[in-house]
């Protein structure tokens, strides 16, 4: 099926998409070394039968059994020398099983690893197994590729561009979230929809999950910031283990129930996940056909984002500005902690501007060392350390195509490239890469000729821009247009026509406009006052987004300012709350890094967190002290600042590598001294149960155990029942940890319990993963742990 006859048949009707595949094996097919995928050569038959009840039971669209048969996933289980024939042969049986109606769809999830910095595994690696697992998927013939059950927003991205660049083919993106509807890396339904959307990913979706309810308003919040189509496929409920199976809280019946409430959310695809079979498809096939799709309305607003925060910019809202500061020209501060590779002080820079409101940060890295450029290398490192600890979108600045494309590598949300012009070939190739790696873009009015004098002249140049970019099919709300602020101080008779220009542009296409305020002011007295005084003027022409210094408070009274006398600002609410709390602040000092090791912890500093622990020591600090008044203290933050929802995964898994490497360096320490010889370091065995090899959340809980000073000994993933039983009696363990993340999988939690039981080992357990509930713990005797802050909580309330 081509993109043209999809989008038709979604305006028309509601397509409905099979049910699980993986509880269904489970239920009828024997075991294969847990990997499902393997039944596509092993088990063809008991595969095409699901397959075929699916489409008996009038589901539109019917997925091949191909989640986890990625390169990267199958090499977990040695298999990754079949992967081309376990794509292939999937491709195959859902084709003999289908009507001549049925679509197919080439299933594609998670690796089940992490990207750098939190893991290993680099774009490159990533995007090379998905884009061999698209191309299997696509030359064997499905008619769209559905990439599902993702739960890191950067990895999505990596898929969507994988498979992009394969074929021109039907994409669905969907992503999985927890109970505070953010994805396992933080990023709620507005990032997703933002990032995926300007990717070109035709149907963003939600699947798995914790059931239907929590998808209604998922639904309902992607509804409202796109004009995509949505689909949403949620398990059965939530199981429960009962007599070893897991059994779904929702049977046909309920999950019908909320089909008519999916579609008003605004679902043009429905279909079902975990534990849903063919009799609860067949009630909604039948459910589906009473409902006409939720007419899409039209986005009249632009959006980036970050990996977990999205901000809109439109003539209706609060208006947004650029920081200015990441700039080595003329910063000395920033070009030293460039050529020192101090970008822990570029990431701060950033925080304090994000801390002052800016709401997007420009990092600007042009900085060339022995005549040798190192702007990539420089502006990738400015991007990893800066995404650590600033929720804000970034603005990537720099003309370079090679630095764009390295730092949209790293980037995990959906960027600003700062710019292009009306050169050729720099419109060439920055609205390529804008286009691929799914950014917002600036234009720069001028050419080969240079700055146009007249607003007319400028106008063209735009026109040029925006006439590229959509023939490139670049949609309208990404396109930025600088019509280019020159100097008071030499081109004053220019000022206006810039002026001029931005109310043109605005005019004549429609399009988001920027400006460089602080240029007006160079080289003359009194730059604030000319600077403040140029913003207001511009406001008033229509800019979008002013780039400014953050740290100039007289800047954002302009700004409040002018949102109430437009009717940005409803009711003056944000200008009543910035006269009422005077947050803003021009003490400059206020925010600067302070390289402790508290603030290395906090940030993730894993680069300088032993040279700060080594100054502590000079300065008579003993490793002891270090530990209980900077370490310990500095976790704590940061595990109240995860349930805050102020930190993320991300955040949470850098300070914890930062503190491992401190505590291994102060432990050396403490045998060096014997200081430690006299306490009892407690010992926690933990393991990933039988027939999951997810290790995630299981290698986060081992981290932040070991910062608490537990001795952990993991025995890693799809672990045996036997071998936790004969590893707990060679270890003598004080707590056991289990983790299991597929809803396949949480039985076997149950298995190794009774097996521990029988052993005749009374030895406290806990239990945790994606689908394991508190529920399911109690009824097992065990102790619950929602999460790796978690699991350190409840460890130390054991042993109390």
């Amino acid at each position: 099926m081509d993109k043209t006859t999809l989008i038709k048949t979604l305006q028309t009707k509601i397509l409905v998409f099979d049910g699980a595949m993986g509880t269904m094996l489970q239920s009828m097919a024997p075991s294969t070394n847990c990997c499902a995928e393997l039944h596509n050569l092993e088990n063809i038959d008991i595969v095409n039968t699901i397959h075929k009840k699916y489409v008996d039971a009038g589901c539109d669209v019917i997925e091949t059994n191909t989640l986890g048969a990625n390169r990267i996933k199958l090499e977990q289980f040695g298999l990754s020398h079949l992967g081309n024939e376990i794509n292939s042969n999937a491709v195959e049986v859902a084709k003999r099983a289908a009507s001549n109606k049925t679509l197919i769809a080439g299933d594609m999830g998670p690796t089940g690893k992490f990207l750098e910095p939190m893991g290993k595994l680099s774009f490159d690696e990533v995007y090379r197994a998905y884009f061999e697992q698209a191309k299997v998927l696509i030359e064997s013939g499905v008619d769209l590729i559905n990439i599902e059950t993702m739960t890191d927003l950067h990895e999505a991205k990596i898929a969507v561009i994988a498979v992009k660049d394969v074929a021109d083919i039907p994409i669905i993106c969907s992503m999985t979230y927890d109970q505070n509807y953010r994805t396992l890396t933080g990023a709620d339904p507005e990032t997703v929809a933002t990032v995926l959307e300007s990717l070109g990913v035709d149907i963003i979706g939600v699947n798995c999950g914790f059931g239907p309810e929590m998808t209604v308003e998922i639904v309902r919040r992607i509804y409202q910031v796109t004009d995509r189509y949505i689909s949403a496929q949620p398990n059965a409920g939530m199981p429960k283990i009962v007599e070893s199976r897991a059994k779904y809280s929702l049977g046909p019946f309920d999950m019908q129930s909320y089909v008519g409430k999916l579609v008003s959310a605004g679902a043009n695809v429905i279909g079902g996940c975990c534990g849903t079979t063919e009799k609860h498809m067949k009630l909604m096939v039948q459910e589906a056909q009473k409902f006409m799709p939720k007419k899409r309305t039209k986005v009249m607003f632009s959006k980036l984002s970050s990996g977990n925060k999205t901000i809109f910019i439109g003539d209706k809202l609060v208006s947004k500005a650029v920081g200015e500061r990441i700039n080595p020209s003329g910063n000395q501060r920033i070009y030293s902690a460039v050529v020192n590779g101090e970008f822990n002080i570029i990431a701060n820079e950033a925080k304090r501007q994000e801390s002052l409101g800016a709401s997007i940060i420009d990092v600007n890295m042009s900085v060339r060392i022995g005549g040798k450029p190192k702007e990539s290398d420089f502006m990738c490192s400015a991007v990893r350390e800066i995404q650590k600890i600033v929720t804000a979108p970034l603005s990537i600045d720099t003309t370079s195509p090679m630095v764009m494309e390295d730092a949209l590598k790293t980037y995990r949300g959906k960027a600003l490239l700062n710019s292009t012009s009306g050169k050729d070939q720099s419109l060439e190739d920055v609205l390529s890469i804008a286009k691929k790696y799914g950014t917002a873009f600036v234009g720069l009015t001028l050419d080969d000729n240079g700055i146009p004098e007249t607003a007319k002249e400028r106008l063209k140049i735009a026109e040029k821009i925006i006439t590229h970019a959509l023939d490139k099919e670049i949609r309208k709300d990404n396109i930025f247009i600088d019509a280019l602020v020159l100097t008071a101080a030499t081109k004053q008779n220019r000022i206006l026509e810039t002026i001029k220009a931005v109310k043109l542009i605005k005019q004549e296409f429609g399009v988001r406009t920027l400006l460089g305020i602080s240029n007006i002011s160079f080289g003359l007295p009194n730059r604030n006052m000319l600077n403040v005084t140029f913003l207001a003027m511009c406001l008033e022409a229509g800019v979008d987004l002013p780039i400014i210094n953050p740290l100039d408070e007289s800047i954002w009274n302009v700004i409040k300012a002018s949102d109430v006398l437009t009717s940005r600002d409803v009711n003056g609410s944000k200008f009543i709350a910035l006269a009422n709390t005077q947050k803003i602040s021009t003490n400059k000092e206020i925010y600067v890094h302070k390289n402790t090791i508290y603030e290395n912890i906090i940030q993730g500093d894993i680069k300088n967190i032993v040279d700060s622990i080594k100054r502590e020591e000079k300065e008579g600090v003993s490793p002891k002290e270090i530990i209980d008044i900077h370490l310990i203290p500095s976790l704590e933050e940061v595990g109240e600042k995860f349930e805050k929802q102020e930190f993320f995964l991300p955040q949470l898994m850098m300070s914890a590598e930062t503190a491992e490497i401190a505590f291994e360096y102060i432990n050396a320490k403490l045998d060096e001294n014997k200081e430690n010889s006299k306490e009892k370091k407690y010992k926690i065995l933990l393991a990933t149960v039988e027939g999951d090899v997810h290790d995630i959340g299981k290698n986060i809980v081992a981290i932040m155990l070991k910062n608490y000073g537990f001795n952990v000994v993991d025995l890693g993933t799809n672990v045996k029942a036997e071998t936790i039983v004969e590893k707990t009696l060679e270890e003598e363990p004080d707590i056991i940890g289990l983790s299991a993340l597929m809803t396949t999988t949480m039985q076997e939690i149950e298995n190794v319990a009774n097996k521990l039981r029988e052993s005749k080992i009374d030895i406290p357990l806990i239990i945790g993963g994606a689908v394991v509930t508190e529920e399911f713990a109690i009824s097992l005797g065990a102790c619950y742990a929602k999460d790796a802050v978690d699991s350190v909580k409840v460890a130390k309330r054991i042993l109390t």
